[in-house]
């Protein structure tokens, strides 16, 4: 659904699983926004690519599962961030390969918990949207403020950035910037985004920053519901330490 997508300031806590919550799932009819799209990373000097999907309703959902075009096949969806209200699938990083995806109409066949099932079409297409790289990683200040700053992406949309801990779990998230913002300052506070664990000074994490583009069609109201690419630059850092 090209129409609608995303409830998210951050795409992209996306991106991290965003909910549309209904006050009464009785009296609601079911709603569904789905989106497809592309996820670019380097591997080793390779960028290789793959498909992300997501389902989001204002009811508790019971499956959802995407059909890829051109009898691809269908992949099922699960519940994201622990919420039933998200279904997604994000790419493992041996689902990457360096063939193109398939462009086309995803078609997205979910159902709620009361059995009610909509069939909601998205259509991928793909550029290869380039891979940003950091320039700056700098650790200043009690408390500890890391500030970044990387490559302009010239068809980006926008950027964001994200943080791992070494067993894979996201613990930070950044707010969304335009594609003229080049630097972001990450604090402890949640101005500078959300924290689901805090950063242990010494400790090693997988820092990431992400360049992304909106569908074609999207406008100022629904561009978070509308990725069309997310291209993922990434470094190891050592939480207060500058190289």
């Amino acid at each position: 659904m090209k129409t609608k997508r995303f409830l998210k300031n951050s795409i992209f806590l996306i991106l991290a699983g965003i909910t549309a919550v209904s006050c009464n799932d009785v009296e609601e009819k079911l709603e569904i926004l789905t989106d497809v799209y592309v996820i670019n990373k380097d591997f080793d000097g390779e960028v290789k690519s793959a498909t992300a999907y997501y389902a989001y309703a204002n009811k508790n959902l019971m499956s959802a599962t995407v059909a890829i075009p051109n009898n691809g096949g269908n992949v099922a969806l699960a519940a994201q961030s622990g919420s039933n209200f998200n279904l997604g699938k994000e790419p493992e990083n041996s689902d990457f390969t360096s063939t193109a995806p398939v462009e086309g109409s995803y078609s997205f066949t979910v159902k709620d918990m009361d059995g009610e099932t909509q069939v909601v079409p998205d259509v991928l297409s793909y550029d290869g949207l380039a891979v940003p790289e950091f320039s700056k990683i700098d650790f200043s200040g009690s408390p500890i403020t890391l500030e970044t700053e990387w490559s302009a992406i010239p068809e980006t949309d926008g950027y964001f950035i994200k943080m791992y801990n070494t067993s894979g779990k996201l613990i930070f998230s950044g707010y969304s910037v335009a594609s003229n913002v080049l630097k972001y300052s990450v604090t402890s506070s949640t101005n500078s985004g959300y924290w689901s664990e805090a950063a242990v000074e010494g400790q090693n994490y997988l820092l990431q920053i992400n360049a992304f583009t909106n569908d074609a069609d999207a406008n100022s109201s629904n561009a978070a519901y509308n990725i069309q690419e997310i291209s993922v630059g990434e470094t190891q850092i050592k939480w207060g330490t500058n190289n």
